[in-house]
């Protein structure tokens, strides 16, 4: 309970910080009013002193309040700097993977703006060394709390000495791994020094899916075994306790400018340092004492991470393991041996304390996550040691550096062979509701083991958790389970949101046109349809809310046909391919048939430059509707199951009407989410008896009346994800049979 004096008014005003750091024009109000929320607090428990339970309530809301106070000040003066009247300026690199973290040391502004080095950490698209300096002209601009900048034409200057040493020995590291083979010389640099620069995309997909990537997130498992082995090493050699002290401080601080000062760094850096101080003192503070400390001075000194996702999953998987990985593992040795029961114990409280974070990025579970942990957890520290000994060696003994780093690769190699089996396993992951409810209910299951605990009832709080689970697991696969009923669907409109994609199923062959704007409404749809691979992926065009949820396909994809390509869309389209995909530009005429489906590519035609008219446009027949597609010259297809339009405007769509459009079509996709730029011919020419809008909200009034009316009054009729959800059509004989995520909305 003592811990608790220090833990709980952080955790409120890490709170209060999170939730007003979105709206810069908060930060000073909200300041002024925590002040007087801690004065009003402490005045009102005073006067309820009589009940002490009201009166710890009110002192710990006192203690958040007035801890909030530098927080939000802290916030407020980041956001009031004027980086975007700065005509040039000074920055010092913290660390090198693009997007780069640095720091802004000086401003020259018409105003002569000035800017305290120690304001603020802001992000920039460059790759550059750790501890280098910068100038130049940045665009900079405010996302929430925290300022990004865009800068082009950087004058770069040579590391400084403090720093200079720590790329010869990252860089050394890659070259003593680059001669191993298979995954586990993908995974090295990571597991050793949290460098990801090797790790594919089917690896790193992996890694997230059986819930092991935060193995390469440096963290306090790290910093305790380079503290220990320094404090330890200067022990041997007789050194009395200060000096064993800062032996092992300098080897923290330069573990951390070697790894880079990422969230889970800077939580797991600052524990260190706060243990080390307490040794020098004699002072030792309790470990749930200790992390609240820590949260509070990193929040203090970069405000922005109240909101950083990396830093709430380090914090939380730390104080799952301080609170319940002890009590976990003591229930569970009553039926198991103590030191698999511990084994099982430290990734189910860790996963227990992250649920509510990590149900929020993603709507699923991993049912494999312990068992996974508890299969490469175990080698993790020797691949981490082999391979930070592997580092440090590089530059004196490149051969000493290899053979190192050969020992490292056998757990990295494990480790990575679990992660990809474990991907392939049927509850690798599972529904779980969305955002909001989702989180409630993640947090629900939290709340029940936490107070069970509290009671001493463990094992009741975790029934009570894992009842909650089920049914909230439950109600995220109801969906799914209302889909079995129309088993047979081959066409899927998914609920993206302001987006499109479209998926077509026929004999284990899969379809999938456009992903949608982000990465998990696209993936959360392809796990409800069942759809683990796409055959073939038509990316009509590289606007977000067409492209944006690719990524999530990284490493499932056999062929992606995409629209011409950009500047901004190369970079996609060249992951996709890394990661095994086969590409192609497409132009009318062109055709792929993967078993008897066949797909043609309508549009565009020539040489278009990028954008909403150069939309691929695409006609998918299915076997009953083309049983001679492959005899057929493409542009001449006979009757359809789909046409999707993409993004063209009625000009172009007059353009592909007088280019040729097959018809009729079962169904078609709208065009451009169901703005009012349509030609009426097309439609009528296509003739579909359901017009699909993917469509979610916006300020654009799609879909317009306009667009609705035009699908009715050619024989469709109109479904609108906004209304249904994601969408599924069974098409025979008989007609289209219709399913909808939502059920009560339009026929």
């Amino acid at each position: 309970m003592r811990d608790l004096r220090l833990a709980l008014p952080v955790a409120l005003a890490w709170a209060v910080l999170a939730a007003l750091s979105s709206d810069p024009a908060m930060l000073t109000p909200a300041t002024v009013g925590s002040a007087l929320a801690a004065v009003g607090c402490l005045l009102a428990a005073r006067t309820a002193s009589a009940h002490d339970g009201i009166a710890a309530v009110l002192r710990t809301s006192a203690v958040g309040a007035g801890l909030a106070v530098p927080l939000l000040a802290g916030a407020a003066s980041t956001t009031a700097l004027p980086l975007d009247a700065c005509d040039r300026m000074s920055l010092l690199v913290l660390s090198a993977s693009p997007p780069a973290e640095v720091l802004v040391t000086g401003c020259d502004a018409a105003a002569h703006a000035a800017v305290p080095p120690s304001a603020l950490l802001l992000r920039a698209d460059a790759a550059l060394a750790i501890g280098a300096t910068a100038t130049g002209s940045c665009d900079a601009w405010l996302d929430g709390s925290r300022w990004l900048l865009a800068c082009a034409r950087l004058e770069v200057a040579e590391p400084a000495s403090w720093a200079a040493w720590a790329s010869p020995l990252r860089d050394g590291l890659l070259a003593a791994s680059a001669q191993l083979p298979g995954a586990g010389a993908e995974l090295l640099p990571g597991l050793a020094i949290g460098d990801e620069r090797r790790i594919g995309p089917a690896l790193d997909a992996a890694m997230l899916a059986s819930g092991l990537s935060h193995l390469t997130a440096v963290s306090g498992a790290n910093c305790v075994i380079v503290v220990g082995a320094a404090f330890h090493a200067a022990a041997a050699l007789g050194a009395r306790r200060g000096v064993r002290v800062m032996s092992a401080a300098g080897a923290l601080v330069g573990f951390v400018v070697l790894v880079t000062p990422e969230p889970s760094v800077v939580r797991a850096g600052t524990m260190a340092a706060i243990a080390l101080v307490g040794l020098v003192t004699g002072r030792r503070a309790g470990a749930l004492a200790l992390l609240a400390l820590a949260v509070l001075l990193a929040l203090a000194v970069q405000p922005h991470l109240a909101t950083s996702a990396g830093f709430a999953l380090s914090v939380l998987a730390t104080c799952g393991l301080i609170v319940h990985a002890r009590p976990i593992a003591t229930a569970l040795a009553r039926v198991l041996p103590m030191p698999v029961a511990a084994l099982i114990a430290v990734p189910a409280a860790a996963q227990l304390w992250c649920m509510p974070v990590l149900v929020a990025l993603d709507a699923s579970v991993s049912l494999v996550a312990v068992l996974a942990n508890l299969l490469a957890g175990p080698v993790a520290p020797l691949a981490t040691v082999a391979g930070l000994a592997a580092c440090l060696a590089a530059p004196l003994a490149p051969g000493v550096a290899v053979a190192l780093a050969w020992i490292a690769w056998l757990p990295a190699a494990w480790i990575a062979q679990v992660a990809l089996l474990a991907q392939q396993l049927p509850a690798a992951q599972t529904a779980w509701p969305a955002a909001p409810w989702g989180v409630v209910a993640a947090s629900a299951v939290l709340a029940a083991v936490v107070i069970g605990h509290a009671r001493r009832q463990l094992l009741r709080g975790l029934a009570a958790a894992a009842a909650v689970g089920l049914v909230a697991a439950g109600v995220a696969a109801w969906p799914a389970v209302r889909l079995g009923a129309l088993a047979e669907w081959t066409i899927a409109q998914c609920d993206v949101g302001q987006g499109s994609a479209t998926v077509v199923r026929h004999a284990g062959v899969v379809v999938l046109v456009d992903a949608g704007r982000e990465a998990e409404p696209i993936d959360r749809c392809l796990r409800m349809l069942g759809v683990a691979r796409v055959d073939l992926l038509v990316l009509t065009h590289f606007d977000v809310d067409h492209a944006g949820g690719a990524p999530a396909l990284v490493g499932r994809i056999g062929t992606l046909v995409h629209g011409p390509v950009d500047e901004r869309a190369a970079p996609l389209v060249a992951e996709l391919v890394a990661a095994g995909a086969t590409a192609q530009e497409a132009r009318r005429g062109d055709a792929w048939m993967l078993g008897d489906l066949r797909v043609d590519a309508l549009w565009p035609t020539g040489d278009p430059e990028p954008g909403n008219d150069a939309s691929v446009a695409v006609a998918i027949d299915l076997p009953d509707a083309a049983a001679d597609a492959a005899a057929r010259p493409a542009g001449t297809v006979g009757a359809l199951e789909l046409v999707v339009l993409g993004d063209l405007s009625a000009e172009a769509q007059s353009r592909l009407l007088r280019a040729g459009v097959p018809g009729p079509a079962s169904v078609v996709v709208v065009a451009h989410h169901g703005s009012a730029d349509q030609l009426p011919a097309i439609y009528r020419r296509l003739g579909a008896a359901v017009g699909l809008v993917g469509v979610g909200p916006n300020d654009y009034g799609h879909p317009t009346d306009a667009a609705l009316r035009l699908v009715r009054d050619t024989g469709g009729v109109p479904l609108r994800t906004d209304e249904l959800g994601t969408i599924a059509l069974a098409v025979d004989e008989h007609g289209v049979r219709v399913w909808s995520e939502r059920v009560g909305g339009p026929p």
